[in-house]
């Protein structure tokens, strides 16, 4: 388990593959459930499951949480609480495939984040290692008549309006408060659950108990694309940094089509794989880089 804890190869990539399939699960998702209550129950249930783990670690940091409240409402409002609710919006006229290739822009964005708040420049390996992936992303975006699903302008600049969520946690994921993984994680839970709160009442929609399907898929939100993959990726970027670990970001387009296949119907073609072939070439490229800084 440590040796998976300390992987950041690992642990990133698990964390890309939870969130690809969040974009599938959220497209099939019943137009029954708003949005905005999809995404408070699936916050507040992971911040209800973490509670038993963190208690013990929580009663120990309140005050710490308590001092750093600002950067633990931001980190939840954008990594949580926004970019997920922008999301779900977006999916209802928007396929997974696109979504998912929208959200390959993130590492590009942030890096121009990283820049234009803290100075940082790309290694010139690092950004070959980017044009590979995005000339992949390319590829996959020119295939979308061999399956892909259609997108509106309203849905496009949903998701974009994601991308830029994530990519503005991930960069100032750096500030987070000095807490346990967990308690952090929790935090933010919290947080987001409350951001949603007064969107959440006036719709009023409780969980689908009816539907075992639709609650089986939400308490999988919960714990997987929630819990495990924010757990993944925040000590991958506590490991390598956020930009770095951002290249890792474009394995999801990859994993979501893989997923949407199957569940959504989606067929892959020639110009599909040629693109996730050039995908794995810019992130073999940074693979090397991530070792050297793991070897220190």
């Amino acid at each position: 388990m440590n040796r998976l804890w300390n992987n950041a190869w690992i642990t990133l990539s698990l964390a890309a593959f939870m969130w690809a399939s969040n974009f599938v699960i959220g497209r099939i998702i019943p137009p029954s459930m708003p949005p905005v209550s999809l995404s408070f129950w699936r916050w507040f249930l992971a911040a209800c499951i973490l509670l038993p783990f963190v208690w013990s670690s929580l009663k120990k940091e309140w005050r710490v949480v308590l001092r750093h409240w600002p950067i633990i409402l931001l980190l939840g409002t954008t990594g949580q609480a926004g970019s997920n609710t922008l999301a779900y919006y977006g999916l209802h006229s928007t396929g997974a495939t696109v979504a998912l290739l929208i959200q390959s822009a993130t590492p590009v964005v942030i890096l121009l984040f990283a820049f234009f708040l803290y100075g940082e420049k790309p290694s010139p390996k690092r950004i070959v290692a980017m044009l590979f992936a995005f000339g992949g992303i390319l590829f996959v975006i020119a295939a979308k008549g061999n399956g892909g699903a259609a997108s509106t302008i309203g849905g496009t600049l949903l998701l974009t309006a994601t991308m830029l969520c994530q990519a503005l946690y991930a960069t100032i994921l750096r500030h987070k408060p000095p807490t346990t993984p967990l308690v952090l994680l929790f935090s933010c839970f919290v947080a987001a659950s409350l951001v949603l709160l007064p969107f959440q009442i006036p719709y009023g929609v409780g969980l689908p108990f009816h539907d075992s399907h639709s609650l089986s898929a939400i308490i999988y939100l919960a714990i997987g694309p929630s819990i495990f993959a924010f757990l993944f990726f925040n000590r991958g970027v506590h490991i390598i940094g956020a930009s770095r670990a951002s290249i890792f970001l474009y394995l999801m387009p990859v994993f979501g089509s893989l997923i949407a296949v199957p569940f959504l119907g989606e067929r892959l073609g020639w110009m599909h794989l040629t693109g996730f072939l050039l995908v794995g070439v810019g992130f073999v490229l940074s693979r090397e880089k991530v070792k050297s800084i793991l070897s220190r």
